[in-house]
């Protein structure tokens, strides 16, 4: 089923009543204690649809990107954080920021019927909520229904199958994944304990256009006092807009990319340590990085390439086999992406074929 057909006009569609109420003044954002989830979104009063868009429900919930997110079958994404009134997380260069109990951040992923077309309204799928209670990281998934006027929770996940137009024009089949609880910790154990992924210095150090202004996040964390400890954003780490052709090299660009999407299992505590696989930035070790290293998996997940990445030969390479594959067998990341990301891929494909050397 298009979305065409399942999505009301914008005039209609996000009439939602956070909190009985569309005032921001009658609702109070849920701090949490424990791994309890509520009933609906609207309960815990941190974000809401309203004239198609999602928007924060108190001052202090802050809307905030990524300079290159984790691909999911194309999806818009919007992301905010709360943090407990006069608490703050602390900084680091590496890893991610130190969050005090209490922190929930919310990500909700919507598509448009032609996503060439700005205009057309968004159909938004489901909120994911992540939060901190007693030192650990909680999450569950609330699914949108298709009026947009309640997200109930959905701890086992759904598929949700619908074709959407890419901003190529081409039409893409979407079996687009509401993740469990299950799946949401297993791409969370980045290193250990679950944990979130995308706020880090070297994600977030970039604008953004906020109601005050735009500005760069780190410095607006900081200077509303959500964030201690950070430096001025150019003396903090970076990783560049992957999409941009302009925000970096070829190779920088690849390798955000490749992080973004793969380096939350492939690092060295990850889910995919024994593969040898380690796409973090930070890898300098060109075995390590996979050039030239042969794959741990056989069979269907090598796609009978002999190497993870061969200088120069896109196509002799597991891994663009890999992201390039939607077989359940094959495909990276094995779980949130039923479509191939083209734009991700080519920009891949462009690294390696600009490696030199050869695997003799």
């Amino acid at each position: 089923m298009s979305i065409a057909v399942r999505v009301v006009m914008a005039s209609a569609l996000f009439a939602l009543a956070a909190c009985g109420s569309s005032s921001n003044d009658t609702c109070t954002p849920r701090v949490p204690t424990d791994d309890s989830v509520p009933g609906t979104l609207a309960e815990w009063c941190q974000v809401e649809l309203a004239n198609g868009e999602v928007k924060s429900l108190a001052g202090d919930v802050v809307p905030f990107t990524l300079t290159t997110p984790l691909y999911s079958d194309g999806a818009i994404k919007r992301r905010t954080v709360r943090l407990p009134p006069g608490s703050a997380a602390s900084y680091a260069d590496a890893g991610a920021l130190g969050f005090p109990d209490g922190t929930v951040f919310t990500k909700s992923f919507g598509f448009r019927e032609d996503a060439r077309n700005a205009a057309l309204p968004i159909r938004w799928i489901e909120t994911r909520l992540e939060w901190k209670a007693g030192g650990v990281w909680n999450f569950v998934a609330y699914r949108w229904n298709d009026a947009g006027t309640e997200a109930v929770p959905i701890p086992g996940g759904e598929v949700v199958s619908f074709s959407y137009v890419d901003g190529d024009g081409a039409t893409q089949a979407a079996n687009y994944l509401v993740p469990s609880k299950l799946q949401c910790e297993q791409c969370h154990s980045e290193s250990g304990p679950v944990a979130p992924l995308g706020p880090k210095a070297h994600w977030l150090n970039a604008d953004y256009a906020y109601e005050s202004g735009t500005e760069n996040q780190l410095a607006h964390w900081s200077r509303i006092g959500i964030l201690t400890g950070a430096p001025d954003p150019a003396n903090a780490p970076r990783l560049p807009v992957a999409a941009d052709p302009d925000a970096g090299t070829v190779e920088q660009r690849a390798r955000a990319y490749l992080e973004a999407n793969c380096g939350f299992c492939h690092n060295p505590t990850g889910n995919a340590r024994n593969s040898g696989l380690y796409l973090w930035n930070s890898i300098t070790d060109p075995i390590q990085l996979g050039i030239c290293k042969r794959p741990v998996a056989a069979g269907p997940g090598a796609g009978g390439r002999p190497y993870d990445i061969v200088p120069g030969n896109p196509d002799a390479s597991v891994v663009i086999y890999r992201i390039e594959s939607t077989s359940p067998a094959s495909a990276m990341p094995q779980i949130g992406r039923s479509v191939v990301d083209t734009h991700g891929v080519e920009l891949v494909r462009q690294w390696i074929s600009e490696i030199p050397g050869t695997c003799d």
